[in-house]
């Protein structure tokens, strides 16, 4: 029989994996979660930005993290989305690079990539700017979401392909635009290599358990979008401890250098983004804190159940409540708030607000009022 483990426990454990407070830099926050998602929205600050913030970064180190560094500190690829991986991972992403390669075998943007190639040899570094035609064919129309990828042009596609495949690498910006090299370039030499099929997955998969402290297959899977299958097998060759917990449908995994009894410190109130890994998966953020809320900003504002930009916010191990909050005329302005008071003083929901203020170097500027769960 496996151990059980009460729905407290897992709390902490998963809380103490990964926001416990720590005075870092960028490198050691990233080396540690393994990735960083990054996303367009900046209705407060970058999602990176705030997944950074969260674990209490100073506020122009998270900013400078996508800086140009003497040597880089990070890479931009595919891991649970397009997110920021430290460089000493790029040679456990071969197995997902070579299934681009594989996906995408085709030759017809071979003359577009040969070009991008070309242009990278001469000048060293890119940005869409210098093709000649710029990222998007501007005679299209804008498109939804969904279609934006239809309206790029040839050399815009032929270097994300290369970025792909890792024969191009992006391991800075300008502003929010990416700056392309050669992988051989980019890349420190030290780190310049691919491991096998199994080093990569057992890399992934050990990367994800450490940061979720205690998880099912699903949740490991999910942190990297490993396949469930592949994922349970190298859990299994790791020979991984298997555990019951409290209220959870099957077996979860825990990670062997996991202390059980950790604290989180003293209630220690923080907003996350929704695009935090304490929250990637919905459906483990609803079996360990009973909220299993979505993202609302691809949604028409009649629609929306909350708010355009939702923050979980975290006291402690529990999540009682969340906000929605957006930078306007200088203000961080909350939209909307919901809060557990059962679960939690009202004074950290305000402090983790005051706090995200303080990320943007605004005033907090309240336009509602604190509603609880039952007048959701």
């Amino acid at each position: 029989m496996p151990e059980s483990l009460r729905l407290a426990d897992a709390r902490r454990i998963a809380i103490a994996a990964q926001l416990r407070p720590k005075a870092a830099r960028f490198k050691t926050v990233l080396e540690r979660l393994g990735c960083i998602q990054l996303d367009t929205i900046s209705a407060v600050r970058r999602a990176h930005e705030l997944t950074l913030l969260a674990r209490d970064l100073d506020v122009d180190e998270a900013v400078r993290s996508l800086d140009r560094r003497k040597s880089p500190v990070a890479f931009e690829y595919w891991a649970h989305a397009m997110s920021l991986l430290p460089v000493s991972a790029w040679p456990y992403l071969a197995r997902r690079r070579s299934a681009w390669r594989e996906r995408y075998a085709d030759d017809s943007l071979a003359e577009a990539e040969a070009e991008v190639l070309a242009l990278l040899r001469e000048r060293g570094a890119i940005t869409v700017s210098d093709f000649p035609s710029g990222a998007m064919h501007r005679d299209r129309g804008t498109g939804n979401m969904g279609d934006s990828w239809n309206f790029r042009t040839d050399h815009k596609h032929a270097v994300e392909r290369l970025l792909w495949f890792g024969d191009v690498a992006c391991t800075h910006r300008i502003g929010f635009k990416r700056v392309y090299q050669l992988a051989e370039r980019a890349i420190p030499a030290e780190h310049l290599w691919d491991a096998d099929d199994a080093e990569c997955l057992r890399y992934m998969v050990s990367t994800a358990l450490r940061n979720l402290g205690v998880g099912t297959t699903k949740d490991v899977a999910d942190y990297f979008r490993l396949k469930i299958a592949d994922t349970e097998r190298v859990l299994r060759e790791l020979e991984v401890e298997q555990v019951a917990v409290e209220g959870w449908k099957g077996r979860a995994w825990i990670d062997p250098q996991v202390r059980r009894t950790r604290t989180t410190g003293a209630e220690r109130a923080v907003a996350v983004s929704m695009f935090d890994q304490l929250v990637w998966l919905r459906e483990r953020m609803e079996r360990l804190w009973g909220h299993g809320w979505k993202i609302e900003i691809y949604v028409p504002e009649p629609q929306r159940t909350f708010g355009y930009y939702c923050l979980p916010v975290f006291v402690g191990s529990d999540l009682p409540g969340r906000v929605a909050l957006r930078r306007s005329n200088g203000d961080l302005v909350v939209e909307a708030a919901q809060w557990d008071d059962a679960r939690a003083d009202r004074e950290h929901l305000h402090a983790a607000v005051d706090r995200a203020a303080s990320w943007v170097g605004a005033e907090a500027r309240w336009k509602t009022e604190v509603r609880g769960f039952d007048t959701a």
